[in-house]
């Protein structure tokens, strides 16, 4: 009896060392399996999981967690990293720092007493470069402290050409550039063009060997795309920020009248000093020029550029001629919406002509009032801003072709554009002789008012003559007439064109002239005496 209960002790243990080993065994696999799963996937949540039909889910039925990204997403950031570090390699060489300086002036209105201060806001409320002088005139040098700014530019050209903006360097009297390796160059002014916000500097090249930054195409940009900024944000030299395009022909950005806008947006980090410098692409070309970001003085992720579309032939002609020839077709366009289209059986998209100038290019070719352009040089047109982009991207005296909807036939029309009047601050260019003397007679610049232009600088005048500049010490300076005024009437004769009132203003009247002009929510009689001989 003895023996047979150590037997069975015995074949007991044998059982319940086999199971131990068994269990073992078994735990041993499951370990192994779990640790070659994590280290492929990297660390997890441990879960015990059964796969389903195009699902994961644990053992208590709800969804596994997402996996971490995988090996060849990571390479793929990496890949898009090195292209940014790239891209900031190859710019940063051609950006630069600009710090400017000009002598303070002191109004004489301050000087009698009254709390007025003569320097203008910056552009578009844009918070940053240096403050304009009142172009106006009337402040005088007391011997005040300089004023001192900051901003960044992009060298365009070889021989020593930068592109910045005309806020930055407009009115300076001492400019200084300084490159990625610390060397700083004195610059002067080539050209400014205050409508786009834009100008040109150079510096001397001898014995320094410069690189220029592309210029890219901005009309192939799609909205989304990355983008990085180059610049001089707050002092802090090179500062390198990236983003994407938020939107592209943005405009109405700001009070200021008169400015091209066509902008880019983009959430790219802007901040004050940034202004004038470079907007790149991945390929390392320049598709924009920092110009005004919204918000009350740092980067909220809206930020805008020229695009360097329109940035291409103002960069050009300035460097040519330090000044802005627009080319000009002398189209006046109304807003077109699709209820218009459909009474008029026209095409749902495209630019409705409203008014022709006389005798101007698009006369000349014979567009007609009430056509509705559907192509520029066969580029579609969606609204009337297309027209004023694709003709303001070519120079004066080239040929445009114009497709144009009339009474439900599509025809080919070939303008050659002419010189955009009272760009140089005169009268009507196109006028000849008359607006000469106009300008030397009166010191005004006069621009035919569209209702595109009235909807976009927020004038209450939907018609009229836009006073565009006004010469100091002029005869209309004299009178108190403003830029931003309208002048509806000349002598109580209604003008809707600056060839108009060129006309009525050049004829001789005693006692001088009487205009009605708009301003803001007002109307008032400006009497206009000529300077006496």
């Amino acid at each position: 009896m003895a023996t047979q209960l150590r037997e069975t002790r015995f074949w007991r243990s044998i059982a319940l060392f086999s199971t131990g080993a068994l269990i073992t065994l078994a735990c041993t696999r499951v370990k192994v399996t779990w640790d070659q799963a994590a280290s492929a996937a990297g660390p997890a949540v441990a879960m015990v999981t059964t796969q389903t039909a195009g699902s994961t889910t644990s053992s208590t039925g709800t969804p596994a967690p997402a996996l971490p990204a995988g090996k060849g997403q990571v390479e793929d950031a990496r890949g898009l990293s090195r292209t940014f570090a790239q891209v900031a390699e190859q710019v940063s060489p051609s950006v630069v720092a600009i710090r400017v300086a000009k002598k303070q002036k002191v109004s004489r209105v301050m000087r009698r007493g009254f709390p007025f201060h003569p320097n203008m806001p910056f552009p578009f409320g844009g918070p940053f470069g240096a403050p304009e002088d009142d172009e106006e005139g009337g402040d005088e040098d007391m011997g005040a402290p300089l004023q001192r700014g900051a901003g960044s530019g992009v060298v365009i050209d070889e021989k020593g050409f930068i592109l910045t903006n005309n806020h930055v360097v407009g009115g300076a009297d001492e400019i200084k550039v300084q490159f990625l390796d610390g060397k700083e160059l004195p610059a002067k002014i080539v050209g400014t063009d205050p409508r786009s916000d834009l100008a040109v500097i150079s510096v001397q090249t001898k014995g320094l060997s410069l690189k220029a930054a592309p210029l890219g195409d901005s009309e192939k940009l799609a909205v989304g795309e990355w983008v990085m900024a180059i610049g001089n944000p707050f002092g802090l030299d090179h500062t390198v920020t990236v983003g994407v395009i938020s939107a592209k022909g943005r405009s109405g950005i700001g009070d200021r009248g008169g400015n091209y806008q066509d902008f880019l947006q983009t959430d790219a980090s802007i901040n004050p000093g940034n202004s004038g410098g470079p907007l790149v692409n991945l390929n390392g070309e320049i598709i924009g020029i920092n110009t005004a970001i919204l918000g009350p003085g740092g980067n909220i992720g809206i930020g805008f550029a020229v695009p360097s579309d329109m940035a291409k032939p103002i960069a050009r002609e300035l460097i040519a001629s330090g000044k802005v020839r627009r080319p000009f077709l002398g189209i006046s366009m109304q807003p077109y919406t699709t209820d218009m289209a459909k009474a008029m059986g026209a095409p749902e998209k495209g630019a409705l002509v409203g008014q022709l100038n006389p005798g101007a290019p698009a006369e000349k070719a014979g567009v007609r009032r009430g056509d509705v352009i559907v192509k520029v040089d066969g580029k579609p047109v969606m609204t009337s801003r297309d027209v004023q982009r694709y003709v303001l991207a070519r120079r004066v005296g080239d040929a445009i072709g114009l497709e144009v909807w009339r009474d439900g036939k599509l025809m080919t029309l070939t303008a050659k554009t002419a010189e955009l009047p009272g760009e140089d601050g005169s009268a009507a260019a196109a006028s000849g002789d008359d607006g000469q003397a106009s300008k030397a007679k009166l010191g005004l610049g006069l621009q035919t008012l569209t209702p595109q232009m009235a909807e976009r600088f927020g004038l209450k005048a939907d018609h009229g003559v836009l006073i565009n500049a006004i010469k100091p010490g002029s005869p209309a300076a004299e009178a108190g007439l403003a830029r931003g005024d309208v002048i509806l009437e000349v002598d109580r004769r209604p003008v809707r064109t600056a060839e108009e009132a060129v006309k009525a203003l050049t004829s001789e009247r005693s006692g001088g002239h009487v205009l009605l002009v708009q301003r803001g929510e007002q109307s008032l009689f400006v009497l206009v005496q000529p300077a006496q001989k």
